[in-house]
């Protein structure tokens, strides 16, 4: 009796110790991963740890806890444990299949009823194919889901825990590098639209918004005066990220958007205020006529713009934004990154003080203090 009682003593030691371990490994991720909000203070804490056929996985989520008690920002974990990676973004739990499944029924549960699941969550049209080559067999399976937005399929990573209990839909990160790093790499992209000039900026602000979006609107009339503070020392550029589930016209305004960045770089920033101007009145039969009054009321080149805009390749360069955008982690717009972090924007002077910062420390995020 004393020695099962010592055995089970040293199996829950084990089981503690192992919690604390992916705890003190989900704050450090979440710190870095989320946005950066003096005023608030993370609470990280362990949800469910399961256990598969093919290893096990860990459920953990991050709060940002404002004054006040308010809840602020919010991010779910998938952690897997054998790859020693965590795919972050939002999390579901879904009905619980019973018995559980055999490693050898997930692809056809992922083919078959997953995209059922996510059609619901997403209000869209979704499919998810199993991979030609899957990954090493482990608790988490990584997937990338199509959701239509009616011109095309954007692609979402994900991932499914191998006993179907929870699907995330977010990108998958190591646990063993810092994600703003990871995002710089992401962000050499050239689907950013960057305003012209300022090429040698320290600060590179990567703004992903959405042109019916509300909130994009508001916030773009608070961060652009402290955007001008820094000078040459910051370079501003534009990912378009619709939300087409709420949005019904922004694909179309995106699409607009990125033919005449491509045309007339210097009308960009006047186009996105204009639409802005607009957004109360707009619909998805007018946008188009507040696009063409855009062009006559500045002389730009109508036929230029109708070989560009609708075209396959403008469409996909629309789709490769939101692409770029789901690697990054973007949930909601706006969403503002500086060289890979992503900041805050409701308080002026935290952002100027965090921008200050980063500039401080080379340009360098996981420097600044």
């Amino acid at each position: 009796m004393t020695g099962r009682l010592v055995v089970a003593m040293t199996l829950a030691a084990a089981a503690s110790a192992a919690t604390q371990n992916f705890e003190t490994e989900a704050r450090r991720f979440a710190t870095a991963y989320m946005a950066q909000n003096a005023a608030g203070v993370l609470e990280v804490r362990i949800d469910y740890t399961g256990s598969t056929a093919n290893g096990g996985y860990v459920v953990a989520a991050a709060v940002r806890r404002l004054p006040d008690d308010k809840t602020g920002d919010q991010l779910s974990l998938l952690i897997d444990p054998q790859s020693h990676t965590v795919v972050a973004g939002l999390l579901t739990t879904l009905a619980q299949v019973t018995p559980p499944l055999a490693p050898d029924a997930v692809p056809r549960f992922v083919q078959s009823v997953l995209p059922q699941v996510l059609s619901e969550l997403f209000g869209s049209r979704t499919r998810v194919r199993w991979p030609a080559v899957p990954a090493k067999a482990s608790g988490v399976v990584p997937l990338i889901a199509e959701i239509s937005t009616g011109y095309g399929w954007a692609r979402w990573p994900m991932a499914l825990s191998a006993d179907a209990r929870y699907v995330a839909v977010g990108g998958t990160w190591s646990l063993d590098r810092d994600p703003r790093e990871v995002r710089r790499g992401i962000l050499d992209s050239p689907h950013i639209q960057w305003d012209p000039g300022n090429e040698g900026a320290t600060l590179k602000v990567i703004e992903f918004s959405d042109y019916q979006c509300p909130a994009c609107k508001k916030a773009w009339g608070e961060v652009k005066p402290v955007f001008a503070q820094f000078g040459d020392k910051l370079r501003h550029g534009m990912v378009n990220f619709p939300l087409v589930r709420n949005h019904p016209w922004a694909f179309r305004a995106a699409v607009a958007g990125k033919c005449i960045a491509s045309l007339w770089p210097d009308g960009m920033i006047s186009f996105k205020e204009e639409l802005y101007r607009l957004q109360d009145s707009l619909t998805l039969e007018t946008v188009d006529d507040a696009v063409f009054g855009f062009l006559t009321q500045h002389s730009f080149d109508e036929k230029a713009f109708r070989a560009c805009y609708l075209k396959d390749a403008a469409v996909d360069g629309v789709l490769a934004q939101l692409d770029l955008g789901q690697r990054l982690g973007v949930i909601g717009t706006p969403s503002y990154y500086v060289n890979g972090e992503q900041v805050a924007y409701g308080n002026k002077d935290e952002l100027v003080k965090r921008l200050q910062a980063i500039l401080a420390a080379g340009g360098i995020p996981e420097n600044a203090r």
